[in-house]
């Protein structure tokens, strides 16, 4: 009974809300804040983020789109901006009626076979800030990421607080890409033994948020916050130390995103 349980948390937190960002343990945690969002950086109406990829485009994950959120304004830098449209990927996928949440393995597989990518087009272009470039190429397997959320926070120790979502205090971390599927980017969240200066996860508030790298200092988006799976099958704590985190491979979806925006 513990095991699903667990096992149904995970799920709502994977398919309802967004994810957040957990810190390694020995690091302060100001060492993760960031004063100033970068430019491309979105927030959405409910919670989670998307990220500004032309001047009245947003990328985002599917699943941050809790209802049909044409006609809402979103703010950005201060202003308020109409939504015009939204488009789903044709390979999204939201959650049957009566979908089996307690079936640990349907579940990662109806994740894992989805594509969780959406773009919002908005009533006019957005002044003052500048759009992000898609990163193109598919050598994305041990390259570091700098990642960005406002989500809840938490340590690898003791897992994420879910309290402290309310914050909406905006944090950064870094990690390394252990592979690169189809769809897909992984990471994993590892000890501080293993880990890289910054490590973390994102958690509760933070999906669809960026995954950056830099190339001659200029930064490229290579992913979205989407899922995780738990590293440990015990006690519900999520974002442990051990948990492999996915990304939306945004390299696989440039030609969708391109063809969308440009017959707009």
């Amino acid at each position: 009974m513990k095991l699903v349980f667990t096992f149904i948390v995970i799920t709502i937190i994977c398919s309802q809300n967004s994810f957040a960002v957990v810190i390694s343990h020995n690091v302060p945690e100001a060492a993760y804040e960031v004063s100033v969002a970068p430019d491309y950086l979105i927030d959405m109406p409910h919670e989670g983020h998307g990220v500004l990829v032309a001047s009245n485009w947003v990328l985002t994950v599917g699943h941050t789109i809790f209802y049909d959120y044409v006609g809402k304004e979103i703010e950005v830098a201060g202003e308020l901006y109409q939504i015009t449209d939204v488009i789903f990927h044709p390979d999204y996928k939201p959650f049957p009626e009566n979908f089996n949440f307690t079936n640990r393995k349907e579940l990662k597989q109806f994740l894992f076979n989805r594509s969780d990518v959406a773009l919002i087009q908005l009533s006019s272009d957005i002044r003052g800030l500048s759009p992000i470039k898609l990163y193109n190429n598919s050598d994305e397997q041990s390259k570091i990421i700098e990642v960005y959320g406002r989500g809840a926070t938490g340590n690898g120790l003791t897992g994420m607080i879910i309290a402290t979502k309310e914050q909406k205090k905006l944090r950064y971390f870094h990690n390394t890409i252990l592979k690169a599927d189809e769809n897909w980017l992984f990471y994993r969240f590892d000890p501080p033994k293993a880990a890289i200066p910054l490590e973390g996860i994102h958690g509760s508030g933070d999906s669809g948020g960026p995954s950056v790298i830099y190339q001659n200092k200029i930064p490229y988006l290579v992913g979205l916050s989407s899922w995780q799976t738990e590293g440990d099958e015990g006690e519900y704590s999520p974002m442990l130390y051990g948990t492999t985190a996915y990304q939306v491979r945004v390299s696989k979806y440039i030609k969708w995103i391109e063809s969308i925006i440009h017959k707009r």
